[in-house]
């Protein structure tokens, strides 16, 4: 069972990030492109991999009860090497980093290092070099000046990663919801 946990941006917040995302489908070598579908965008604060539930389980929610809930909101774009293309995240980022290392630290996390965003996009293994960087650049160009609204993350969820087979993004269940109910302030 592959489980992560991440915070889900409200459906106001995936609507407008959505209609900033439209135009990017028409750039050239966007057919190359596989969107992440709206339902299954996401912020991972940390992945567990094939762990154990039970333990995470108890560690999320000691977790989620010292840690405040985070205001937050998308905004800008780029791409990581590999070919995923993305936007960040703005607001008390030094809340979500201590909430995202409290998180990684449960369960033997792998990540080295966090760099919060919600992933849009992967680009086919196909693409070449030169195609990618145009794209890159262009992507960049069109999403650089988004900035979403400002919304509240105050839940953590556990989720489980749901392969969807050849050609079919993947599927998010969540397992289980932990509402940060740490003092207002604290940062984790």
């Amino acid at each position: 069972m592959r489980l992560f946990a991440a915070l889900l941006p409200p459906p106001e917040a995936l609507d407008e990030l959505a209609a900033a995302v439209r135009p990017l489908r028409r750039l050239p070598g966007a057919d190359d492109v596989r969107w992440t579908r709206p339902e299954g965008r996401h912020v991972t604060l940390a992945f567990y991999g094939d762990a154990e539930q039970g333990p995470l389980v108890r560690g999320l929610t000691a977790l989620a009860a010292a840690h405040a809930p985070l205001r937050l909101s998308l905004a800008g774009g780029g791409g990581f090497r590999g070919g995923t293309l993305w936007t960040g995240v703005r607001g008390d980022l030094t809340a979500l980093h201590a909430l995202a290392g409290a998180a990684r630290a449960l369960g033997g996390a792998t990540e080295h290092s966090y760099r919060p965003h919600l992933s849009l996009a992967r680009v086919s293994r196909r693409m070449s070099p030169r195609v990618y960087e145009e794209l890159l650049t262009s992507y960049e160009d069109l999403l650089g000046a988004f900035s979403g609204r400002t919304w509240t993350a105050d839940r953590v969820r556990l989720l489980r990663s749901v392969p969807g087979g050849h050609g079919i993004a993947n599927q998010y269940v969540t397992e289980a919801t932990y509402p940060l109910a740490g003092p207002a302030g604290r940062g984790g």
